[in-house]
C-alpha cells in the first residue's frame, strides 16, 4: 500500500509539472486581420491612390503619342512605359504588404505580452485544425485597429516628350 501511495504521489507530481509547463498556443486568422483591420483598409486605400497616379501617368503617355500609335517608336515607348508602371505597382504592393505584416506582428506581440499564459501565436492558415477556444483573432484585431501604419509617399510619374534628333529638327526647319 505504501508503494502504491508513493507511485500515486510521484504520478501526480509529474502530471502537475507537465500541466504547469504546458505550452499554450493561440491562433489568429491573418487573412481576416489584413482584410478587416483599419491598417488593412488604409493599405488598400493607399494602393488605390497609387493606382490612380500610375494610371494618370499611363494616360499622359498615351496622349503624348496620340495620332502616332502605329509607329514603332510610339509602340515601343508606350510598351516600355506600361512595363515600368506595372513594375512600380508591384513595388508599391510589396511595400504595403511589408508595412501591414509589421503591423500584424507588432499587434500579435502586444497581445501576447498582455496574455502571458500563451507562449506562441500561430496563423490559422498554417493549421489543419484548432480548438475554437484558441482563436484570438478578434482580440488581436482590436490591438491592430489601434495602430496607424505609415505608408510611403505616393509615387510621381513624369512623362517626357521624346527628344527629336538634331538632323530631324534641321530637316523640319528647312522644310518650312
Amino acid at each position: 500500500m505504501k508503494r502504491l501511495m508513493q507511485a500515486a504521489v510521484l504520478f501526480l507530481t509529474f502530471a502537475m509539472s507537465a500541466a504547469a509547463s504546458a505550452t499554450e498556443i493561440a491562433v489568429v486568422d491573418t487573412e481576416k486581420l489584413l482584410v478587416q483591420s483599419e491598417p488593412g483598409k488604409l493599405g488598400r486605400a493607399h494602393l488605390e491612390a497609387v493606382q490612380k497616379v500610375l494610371q494618370k501617368g499611363y494616360n499622359d503617355l498615351r496622349a503624348l503619342y496620340r495620332g502616332q500609335e502605329n509607329t514603332a517608336e510610339a509602340q515601343n515607348a508606350i510598351a516600355q512605359g506600361q512595363a515600368a508602371l506595372e513594375r512600380q505597382m508591384e513595388v508599391e504592393r510589396a511595400a504595403v504588404t511589408s508595412v501591414l505584416q509589421s503591423e500584424l506582428m507588432a499587434s500579435v506581440e502586444t497581445w501576447r505580452k498582455k496574455n502571458p499564459k500563451f507562449h506562441a501565436v500561430m496563423a490559422r492558415q498554417l493549421l489543419l485544425d484548432a480548438a475554437p477556444r484558441l482563436d484570438v483573432t478578434d482580440a488581436v484585431l482590436k490591438e491592430m485597429n489601434r495602430r496607424r501604419p505609415k505608408f510611403a509617399a505616393l509615387p510621381t510619374v513624369t512623362v517626357k516628350k521624346p527628344e527629336v534628333p538634331a538632323k530631324a529638327e534641321q530637316a523640319s526647319a528647312e522644310a518650312k
